[in-house]
């Protein structure tokens, strides 16, 4: 059965769409400075990854956003210290980012299929199935790892991301809260202050890689979400055919009726939390990310652990 979190009640439900309403926010969580161990393991092409992990048990297997890191987008922050108390929490620096190398020793190279990357790694470390998800480029790995191996998964995790509709019903996509999120600049500003940190202390926590000796740091006077980011290619999936638990998180400035329509379409099973006051960045950001989000995946993964 599809459930929807609601903190507030909606002032109005659409018929023909999913009942989307925005929950009422907790407070923020907590930074973490320790707590987990870091490993390097050597892909079938010759790639170095950089992987962290905490806690015993079903394992978790989380992929960060496009210019972050294993340890940035789901340690620090809070997400690993809260799953790692029931299950053993593993989040690998994909291709191209954190301390991850290519086979001539470069970080920076994002060239390979990520997605056979979490498939390689699963193979060596012997799991058979995980609780898989990731954050916005995350999201787009676990959507072509769900097409390519609905086998391997316990669960599915969609965070600032999701799986964009079909061309038949794109436009029958309810309208969603347009503006920036009221923390996202804010978010934004603190995010290029942390790398600038990280890269002059050369600590790839966040860091996608190191900037040029003189380069100057993005500006964060960016607009934080003018327009939507256009959604990934739909996989080439009937989510009809997907029977375990899937669960997406979305801040409600960060199009949740585009990113989550067709998953409450066609998934069975289906748990959807949009976040009050929430942007892309805001979201996820170490001191930022609302303790809602953590406890509502902890929440998720627990009620689904293999039983016994």
């Amino acid at each position: 059965m599809n459930r929807i979190l609601i903190g507030i009640a909606a002032a109005s439900l659409l018929a023909s769409a999913p009942a989307l309403a925005s929950a009422q926010a907790l407070p923020r969580a907590k930074p973490v400075a320790s707590g987990w161990k870091t490993h390097m393991w050597k892909g079938p092409d010759g790639t170095t990854f950089h992987w962290a992990e905490q806690g015993k048990g079903p394992p978790v297997i989380l992929i960060h956003g496009s210019g972050g890191s294993a340890l940035g987008n789901w340690f620090s922050n809070g997400f690993a210290q809260s799953l790692a108390k029931t299950n053993r929490v593993i989040g690998i620096d994909m291709r191209g980012h954190g301390l991850t190398t290519n086979p001539q020793g470069q970080r920076g190279d994002r060239t390979g299929d990520m997605a056979k990357d979490v498939l390689d790694f699963m193979d060596a470390q012997g799991i058979r199935k995980a609780h898989i998800g990731g954050y916005s480029m995350g999201g787009a790995i676990t959507a072509r790892l769900m097409a390519r191996a609905p086998e391997r998964f316990i669960t599915a995790h969609f965070g600032g991301s999701g799986i964009g509709e079909t061309a038949e019903w794109a436009d029958k996509v309810p309208a969603d809260k347009t503006g920036v999120a009221p923390e996202e600049e804010k978010a934004r500003a603190a995010y290029y202050k942390i790398q600038a940190e990280r890269q002059a202390a050369a600590n790839a926590i966040g860091n996608a890689a190191p900037r040029r000796a003189g380069a100057a740091a993005p500006s964060p006077a960016a607009p934080a979400a003018a327009a939507p980011r256009p959604m990934p290619q739909p996989p080439a999936i009937d989510l009809r055919t997907i029977t375990f638990p899937v669960l997406a998180v979305n801040g409600e400035y960060d199009a949740p009726y585009r990113k989550t329509h067709r998953l409450w379409r066609e998934l069975p099973n289906f748990h959807n939390v949009v976040l009050k006051d929430g942007g892309h960045l805001s979201a996820v950001m170490e001191g930022f990310v609302p303790q809602l989000y953590i406890d509502e995946l902890a929440a998720f993964i627990v009620r689904n652990n293999p039983r016994p």
